[in-house]
C-alpha cells in the first residue's frame, strides 16, 4: 500500500474535520487511517480514498451507536478493518447497517445483537452453508452473488455484519485433531470477554456442537491449535495456520492462539458446563 497515498487522504481528511472545530474527530479519523495503512495487506495494493475514509468514518459512527461500549484497542482490530482473512475487499458497511441495525434495535448488549443477526439476516440474504461454493475465502458480496458459502465464508458475512453495527468480532477456526477436516466460527467480544458464536447455526454458547472436538485441540502442534484472527500483528507475532484452504500452512494473517480457551477448563469451553 502507498503509505504518501494513505497520509494524503488523512491529510485532506482531518483539515476537512479541523475546518469544522471536530478535534476529536480529527484525532480519531488521523489513528483510524494510520492503523489500517500500517497493518494493510500488501495484496489490497492502493486503497482508494474514498472507501477508506469511508470505511473509517462508518466505522466510527456504528461504535458510537453499538449496543456496549469498549477499548479502543478492541475497536481498532475487531471494528475498524475492512476484511477479516484477506478476502477480496468489499464495501459493505453501509449497505449492513442500512439493512441490519433495524434488526438489533433495544439488543442489551453486544452478543444478543450478535445472535439475533446469526437468526436473521441469512434469508434476508439468501445465503447458506454449502459446499457447492466456489471458494472457502470468499467476501460478502461473492457469496451473496452466488447465494451460498462454506463455515468460513458465513462467519466473514456474520463478522462483518457485527462490525457494521459496531459490534467487535473476528474469525476462529482450526484443523480437528481426532476427525478429518476443519471448521470456522465467530467471536464476539461483550462485556468484556470473547463469547463464541456457532455462524450460520443459530445456536448459543451452552449448546455449540463443536466444542466438544474444539477440546481435544493439541498445544502442541501449529497444525491442531485453535486461531482467532486480527488486523495488527500479535505481540508473539502469531499467524493464522491456513484452515480455509489448501495447502495448508501458515498463512500472512495475523492471530492470537486461543486453544487454551477452548481446552477443558478454558474459557470458551466452561460455558456449556
Amino acid at each position: 500500500m502507498d503509505k504518501n497515498f494513505i497520509a494524503a487522504v488523512a491529510a485532506a481528511a482531518i483539515a476537512s474535520a479541523a475546518a469544522a472545530g471536530a478535534d476529536a474527530a480529527t484525532d480519531a479519523l488521523a489513528r483510524d487511517m494510520d492503523f489500517l495503512s500500517r497493518n494493510a495487506p500488501p495484496q489490497y495494493g492502493e486503497v482508494p480514498a474514498d472507501f477508506l475514509t469511508n470505511n473509517c468514518l462508518l466505522a466510527e459512527a456504528a461504535r458510537a451507536t453499538a449496543p456496549e461500549s469498549y477499548p479502543d484497542a478492541i475497536f481498532l482490530d475487531y471494528v475498524l478493518p475492512y476484511s477479516v482473512i484477506r478476502e477480496e475487499r468489499d464495501d459493505w458497511r453501509s449497505e449492513f447497517r442500512e439493512r441490519f441495525a433495524p434488526l438489533v434495535a433495544g439488543s442489551t448488549n453486544a452478543y444478543e445483537a450478535a445472535v439475533t443477526l446469526d437468526r436473521r439476516i441469512w434469508d434476508m440474504i439468501d445465503v447458506h452453508y454449502s459446499t457447492g461454493r466456489d471458494k472457502a475465502r470468499q467476501s460478502p458480496r461473492h457469496s451473496m452473488r452466488i447465494h451460498m458459502a462454506s463455515c468460513t465464508g458465513i462467519s466473514i458475512i456474520l463478522i462483518d455484519a457485527c462490525r457494521a453495527l459496531g459490534i467487535p468480532a473476528r474469525l476462529v477456526g482450526c484443523c480437528w485433531t481426532t476427525i478429518p477436516g476443519n471448521h470456522s466460527w465467530v467471536e464476539v467480544w461483550s462485556q468484556g470477554r470473547w463469547r463464541v458464536l456457532a455462524s450460520g447455526e443459530k445456536e448459543r454458547e451452552d449448546d455449540i456442537w463443536f466444542l466438544d472436538y474444539a477440546e481435544k485441540a493439541d498445544a502442541s502442534r501449529i497444525d491442531r491449535r485453535i486461531y482467532a484472527s486480527r488486523w495488527s500483528q500479535s505481540p508473539e507475532g502469531t499467524l493464522f495456520w491456513r484452515t480455509w484452504d489448501f495447502p495448508r500452512g501458515v498463512s500472512d494473517v495475523p492471530a492470537d492462539d486461543v486453544t487454551a480457551d477452548y481446552l477443558p477448563g478454558g474459557r470458551a469451553a466452561r460455558r456449556r458446563k
